[in-house]
């Protein structure tokens, strides 16, 4: 359902939808769906108790996650940073708030909002320690339209995949969990402590709620983040948010024969790898009418293009009376940006081959020519460094804008143990000096610096190896062990916190890009992980390869199987 019918009151056809999930297994493509069952006759084929609801899940889980995955996928729910405290109260937040709170009542499940909508409590069962499942309900914007071959708000099924944004970051792993929470509840399962869902509504832009959430957080509760990996992530990177500008007028001789720059645009967000960047130009050559910009735009990227190959895209476009380039790449996650291809790095190499005039625009250009493209690491403004548990400091240029009279630059680093928060805070103030003296003095730093410490929780506690045993027997993989990673989850606000996926070893990423996608296979792991978790944690400790399968075929997971490892 398109977003502007919701917002004219169409939420009630979004709750009737989820009836209808919750009454039978729903299959987005009937011409493919093989089973026959209908709910009843599938419960009551499975039994009753842990048992049943595990069988249930195996026969018909993953339909209705990605059932309830479609009707998620369709709320937008893209923070909008510039209004600040009321920016969780935007439709798209207040109608998916609604839309939970129906679907947890109609489960028999406990729906609760909390600091307005800053975060969303999902609950059943009573009893301390709780056990909680932190995700974030909010996702990157979809970008360049270009770059997706389906809608990015209508969750679509392409063979095994189903596409749409937030389907892996974090939308998925929403619909696993709740389908999972639904399951033991229809099923009689009463765990032994409180089991919460935790939805933050502010993960890609404004922790400040979830922060508030985290602080009144007892330290006893058992914290699961499900917005990273598996097998079991016990470390994660310092986030890192730098940003610079630059006066778009600067002093100097103003020369006559140079072409000047209007307007610079690229990225969509500080933790995304731009896929798109532009720059207008327009003729300062007052005295030579004749002088062609386009043809000398076009040599200039025909000249880059050359040297580059074919990795990036350039084009050339008229704009009314402005000669746009516009340089395309390939957008990714910002903690790994050397899987992707920096749109801003050709159009700063094609910048760098006309005239241009003396400013901001072209100050900044040569600063992202000078010191970062190419490098994802750090090494040309003199930030590198590694740990050996963590890896090497990452660093993208993610978000360039002209505003008002000034240019902005937004930088996102990814910061591994190794360096105190003292020793990491110099460094940059001797990158910014370093590039000061080798591009303007007028270039200066905003307030909004952000250094986060690295997060390292205990790789031997009882979360861990409960975790990274059900990880073991469902994928097959049982060499696997805990990892850390460079992206920056909630986890981190919680004492103890680890990742239980969603994602999966060797399967590539695809949040925050375009045409954002997730294996049906994953999020069958994803489920089958998270509701032996919650067993396991919370109740008795029935293993899986000790169940008798009476309901017929073996409950040994075929996913080790099917992983690509």
């Amino acid at each position: 359902m398109p977003f502007d019918l919701m917002r004219r009151g169409h939420l009630s056809a979004v709750v009737m939808m989820v009836h209808l999930s919750a009454c039978a297994s729903v299959s987005p493509e009937p011409h493919t769906h093989t089973h026959t069952h209908t709910q009843a006759q599938t419960q009551t084929r499975a039994g009753s108790g842990v048992e049943g609801a595990r069988r249930y899940l195996r026969d018909a889980g993953l339909d209705e996650t990605e059932a309830l995955i479609r009707l998620l996928v369709r709320f937008p729910t893209v923070r909008d940073t510039a209004l600040g405290a009321a920016a969780p109260n935007e439709p798209a937040f207040r109608e998916m708030a609604a839309f939970l709170k129906s679907w947890s009542e109609d489960a028999g499940l406990t729906f609760n909002a909390v600091d307005g909508n800053e975060v969303w409590e999902i609950s059943f069962g009573e009893g301390t320690p709780e056990l909680a499942f932190v995700m974030h309900a909010d996702v990157v914007p979809p970008g360049d339209a270009s770059g997706w071959t389906t809608s990015p708000y209508e969750a679509t099924r392409v063979g095994e995949r189903i596409y749409g944004r937030g389907t892996e970051d974090d939308k998925g792993a929403i619909a696993a969990l709740l389908v999972v929470m639904r399951t033991l509840k229809r099923f009689g399962v009463t765990p032994g402590r409180r089991v919460v869902a935790v939805l933050g509504t502010g993960e890609e832009s404004d922790w400040s709620g979830m922060k508030r959430y985290a602080s009144q957080m007892s330290d006893s509760t058992d914290v699961i983040s499900v917005d990273a990996g598996f097998p079991v992530v016990f470390g994660e990177n310092g986030f890192v948010a730098w940003k610079l500008r630059m006066p778009t007028v600067l002093e100097g001789p103003d020369d006559a024969h140079c072409l000047r720059a209007v307007n610079v645009s690229g990225g969509e967000f500080l933790t995304q790898v731009p896929g798109e960047a532009w720059l207008d130009i327009e003729s300062n050559m007052a005295a030579d009418r004749a002088f062609d910009v386009h043809a000398a735009v076009e040599s200039a990227v025909s000249a880059e293009r050359g040297a580059r190959g074919e990795m990036f895209g350039v084009e050339v476009e008229r704009r009314d009376g402005v000669v746009r380039i516009v340089a395309r790449g390939k957008a990714v996650h910002s903690s790994i940006p050397e899987e992707g291809h920096n749109a801003l790095w050709p159009l700063s190499r094609v910048a760098g081959r006309l005239p241009l005039c003396r400013g901001g625009i072209e100050r900044m250009m040569t600063l992202v020519r000078d010191f970062f493209d190419g490098d994802d690491f750090g090494v040309r403004l003199g930030v590198a460094y590694a740990d050996p548990m963590m890896g090497r400091l990452v660093v993208a240029p993610t978000v360039l804008r002209f505003v008002d009279d000034h240019v902005e630059l937004a930088i996102n680093m990814r910061r591994p143990a190794g360096r105190t928060d003292e020793a990491f805070h110099s460094m940059l103030d001797a990158a910014l000096a370093k590039v000061r003296s080798s591009v303007d003095p007028a270039l200066e730093e905003m307030s909004e610096r952000y250094v986060g410490t690295p997060h390292v929780a205990d790789h031997e506690s009882h979360l861990v190896h409960t975790l990274l045993d059900v990880y073991r027997e469902l994928s097959g993989d049982r060499a696997a062990r805990p990892i850390s990673i460079r992206g920056g989850t909630y986890a981190r606000l919680f004492k103890g916190a680890v990742n239980f996926g969603p994602s999966v070893p060797e399967l590539p990423y695809r949040g925050h890009a375009p045409d954002e996608y997730i294996e049906r296979s994953s999020l069958s792991l994803i489920s089958r992980g998270l509701f032996e978790a919650i067993v396991r944690l919370s109740g008795p400790k029935t293993r899986i390869d000790e169940l008798d399968d009476t309901a017929g075929g073996s409950s040994q997971p075929s996913f080790g199987r099917s992983l690509r490892r």
